[in-house]
């Protein structure tokens, strides 16, 4: 079945901006919804001892694909000549859709009645044929094959922005239920200093509490409890700094990274943090990221690619950032539901994603 749409852009070229006016159609009668779910498992051996094989996780067996029919639209073109398709108008679209060789993302905008969120496609065109009536173009079949077996939603967009503390809830919907959802974030300083990003729903919470003044400030105090958790656990703790300045406060003094080392030698990096106006704390593994940032460098996180550039695009050194320990470095993650992230700082903070949908076409 052809899809349907009002306009769609490809290449950074939309659709309604060729030089002849188009409207969608239906050359075949297939009015079968492709859903492209076919599975297969990659599945060990099997042998008279072992009857029942290892499973090795599943594989898609087959990718979405899709066709577009477009004719002239009869409002604007009235007699049959006007109708027909030309081969300078034939060429307008192919080599607009044919002249990508990697995919490339299509985002499809819909007619206002039409209500599902399938707007994005990551593929190619592999095909193009004509529709002919006596010899004469009147219509184009347009085929763009997907390199998985779903589409996407348009970029969901959760922002914030942070002079001390803020909490900001994410939805994750994607259809892939056991799957994170990376997204880019992008950080915008007010004033140099430090910020933290911390999404309680993906990490590990080993002990949480309310700080009391137990030292001569709230940090040492912070301490102590880490020391207590470690000593209680049967771990030995070893603060991410070296030499005499082994224990590096951040945050303005209201959080620690450091590793608890069991007595076989393992280790997890873990982080201990109180917030300033509440002296509620908490020790974690995991879910906790943390940088140096300055007024004047907007910081653009890729989370899917791993990659930290600034606002046009450069790199920006680990080193820049207050990033010591790169191995370590959390980057943010969204589990499918809700996701409760605890933000730190004096700057304004952006999160883009987008989810898959499992809906065929």
């Amino acid at each position: 079945m052809a899809k349907d749409f009002k306009d769609f852009t490809f290449c950074n070229k939309k659709f309604s901006d060729l030089s002849a006016r188009y409207i969608t159609a239906s050359f075949g009668s297939d009015a079968d919804i492709d859903l492209a779910m076919g599975r297969n498992m990659e599945i060990g051996g099997t042998n008279q001892y072992r009857i029942n094989p290892n499973y090795f996780g599943d594989t898609w067996d087959n990718v979405l694909a899709f066709e577009l029919n477009i004719i002239k639209n009869p409002c604007f073109y009235k007699t049959q000549a006007e109708r027909e398709i030309s081969k300078p108008e034939i060429r307008e679209i192919t080599r607009w859709l044919t002249s990508s060789h990697y995919p490339e993302w299509i985002d499809f905008e819909y007619q206002p009645e039409d209500n599902h969120d399938v707007t994005r496609y990551y593929g190619w065109f592999d095909n193009i044929e004509t529709w002919c009536v006596a010899g004469a173009v009147y219509g184009l079949r347009i085929s763009f094959k997907c390199t998985t077996p779903f589409g996407y939603t348009k970029d969901i967009i959760n922002e914030a922005d942070v002079t001390t503390y803020s909490n900001l809830l994410i939805s994750n919907n994607s259809d892939e239920l056991n799957n994170y959802c990376y997204p880019t974030v992008e950080i915008s300083p007010h004033a140099d200093g430090q910020i933290f990003i911390c999404n309680l729903s993906d990490c590990n919470i080993l002990d949480n509490g309310t700080l009391t003044l137990s030292e001569s400030s709230y940090f040492d105090s912070l301490l102590t409890v880490v020391e207590s958790y470690a000593r209680l656990h049967g771990y030995t703790v070893k603060y991410t700094g070296s030499g005499a300045f082994n224990i590096i406060p951040l945050c303005n003094e209201t959080a620690v990274q450091f590793y608890l080392i069991d007595k076989y030698g393992n280790d997890i990096k873990c982080t201990a943090f109180y917030t300033a106006d509440t002296y509620e704390y908490r020790i974690l593994e995991n879910g906790f990221l943390f940088m140096n940032v300055y007024k004047d460098l907007d910081v653009h996180m890729d989370c899917q690619n791993l990659v930290i550039n600034d606002s046009v695009g450069r790199m920006i050194t680990y080193e820049k950032l207050g990033i010591t320990d790169a191995d370590h470095i959390y980057w943010l993650k969204l589990i499918n539901g809700h996701n409760s992230l605890l933000l730190y700082g004096n700057a304004g903070f952006k999160f883009t994603h987008m989810e898959s949908r499992k809906a065929g076409e």
